[in-house]
């Protein structure tokens, strides 16, 4: 029961997020009223979602099942409003994605694997003009990563992060972007971090880009992290949203690369996955 319970809550959480503010003056319209949740990364739920490549070993005597539920949900928190210029912001981010096996009846229905994401970050949200197109936010901060496990199935990561998102309006309500991110492992040798996983980082990189197209009723995005230099291994991410109204699409998301959840992070798989997404107007 409790895991129904999670999984209905982490949709349900979606419905108090807000999009947008008021129609204020620019300059007014990045203060944050506090203790409101806004839209962070992607909130979804992937009933279907089905492995192409071998599934990842169960630690029962019973095999995991070739498909299962995937589903995430993310918000943040303006913590502190105008910190050092009336357009910057620091925040409070969570993100939680899990792994569930709930057709997998004979081995009572676990969560293969949860990945937790805290994050304390601060952003700039005034647009800056850059080729033809604008910088709508540049952020920096502390993200930790873990899946809340012990001893051999522990996977831990702390990074000090950049991020930058450029749009390009293409046409009315047609928008192209590209985000950024480049990292930097902190912690390094502390206990629970690279001396569990002291290949992590060949396997998660030093950056990330996003690439996507959006208009009135559908998001294309492709993430990836790629191999520079062939040196590290990649991960690859498309996904395509269809607006059915005006909070929900219908989504579709395939993986392919290292690292679908941090206890997977050496381990390649090949994934595909049906369901819906909040995406507000």
């Amino acid at each position: 029961m409790n895991k129904w319970c999670m999984l209905y809550l982490s949709v349900g959480l979606s419905g108090v997020f807000a999009d947008s503010l008021p129609n204020l003056p620019e300059e007014k319209q990045n203060k944050k009223p506090y203790l409101l949740l806004y839209p962070h990364k992607a909130v979804y739920i992937l009933p279907f979602y089905h492995s192409l490549s071998e599934p990842t070993p169960s630690e029962s005597s019973l095999p995991n099942k070739d498909t299962e539920t995937k589903f995430q949900f993310s918000f943040k928190l303006a913590v502190f409003n105008e910190l050092f210029s009336p357009y910057g912001t620091f925040y409070f981010g969570y993100t939680q994605t899990a792994w569930f096996q709930n057709y997998n009846q004979a081995d009572s229905r676990p969560f293969r694997d949860i990945d937790y994401q805290p994050e304390l970050f601060y952003s700039y949200e005034r647009p800056i003009s850059f080729l033809g197109g604008a910088f709508k936010d540049i952020s920096f901060g502390y993200n930790h990563i873990s899946n809340g496990e012990r001893a051999l199935r522990s996977r831990t990561q702390n990074r000090l992060l950049l991020n930058m998102r450029w749009e390009y309006d293409i046409a009315p309500q047609s928008v192209f972007g590209i985000k950024l991110g480049a990292w930097v492992y902190i912690g390094k040798h502390l206990d629970g971090f690279m001396a569990d996983n002291p290949d992590l980082a060949l396997y998660r990189g030093y950056n990330d880009i996003g690439l996507y197209y959006k208009s009135n009723r559908n998001l294309l995005e492709l993430y990836m992290r790629p191999p520079i230099a062939r040196r590290y291994y990649p991960y690859f991410e498309l996904g395509y949203t269809l607006r059915v109204s005006d909070n929900i699409g219908i989504y579709v998301q395939y993986i392919n690369g290292y690292g679908d959840n941090m206890f997977e992070y050496k381990m390649r798989s090949e994934r595909i996955g049906v369901g819906f997404r909040l995406w507000n107007k």
